[in-house]
């Protein structure tokens, strides 16, 4: 594959990237909510996700996806009524006194931030349709396809989990500074609204 198209194919997944999406979002809200630690773990989650993604696509399993129709949006219903329930779950959700110790404090478990990545990230089939008509751009027809292909694969995760935690890393900051009850209360309504306009615009997305 020739440098230039390589570094193109970067300069475009990074700019995609840092188009907030419903990962973004969701990282974002676990940073604030719970820390950095926390977005990390949710971090992982998304990138398996990921992953998954892109051992399908370059299976070819992608196309067989796109001609499932109905399916596929029924999947992407499934991932967008999951983050209005994590919405409402953040929007209800009660004050959490910070000096109380962490067996007292409603701290997520990790393996609950890692599935819930998972499940946010997966449930998206628009992804796979995307990729499938977004990596053969950049793909050099004078090589084979099949190494260019993982090798595209593989930046792609780099520079999403970079970006993604960079943004999640960014909330968790902030954290310390939303304790008090009256931020905290507020905190938790932001979050749960912005999670459930996510989900909503994952639902009423036609692409």
């Amino acid at each position: 594959m020739p440098l230039d198209l390589y570094l193109g194919f970067i300069a475009a997944t990074l700019i995609l990237c840092v188009m907030p999406g419903p990962v973004v979002t969701w990282l974002v809200a676990v940073g604030v909510r719970e820390g950095p630690q926390a977005a990390l773990t949710g971090l992982a989650g998304t990138t398996a996700a990921l992953t998954t993604h892109m051992i399908l696509t370059v299976a070819g399993l992608a196309p067989l996806l796109a001609l499932l129709g109905p399916w596929a949006e029924a999947l992407k219903l499934v991932g967008a009524v999951y983050l209005v329930w994590l919405g409402v779950q953040a929007f209800r959700a009660p004050y959490e006194d910070p000096h109380l110790p962490k067996a007292g404090r409603g701290q997520t478990a990790a393996r609950v931030l890692f599935r819930r990545g998972y499940l946010i990230s997966v449930t998206n089939p628009k992804t796979l349709v995307f990729y499938a008509a977004f990596f053969p751009q950049f793909i050099d027809p004078a090589a084979p396809s099949g190494p260019q292909l993982v090798l595209l694969a593989v930046t792609f995760i780099v520079v999403s989990t970079l970006s993604d935690g960079a943004f999640g890393l960014a909330a968790g900051r902030l954290a310390p500074y939303l304790k008090g009850e009256r931020a905290q209360m507020l905190r938790n309504k932001i979050t749960g609204g912005v999670l459930v306009a996510a989900g909503i615009g994952l639902a009423l997305s036609r692409r």
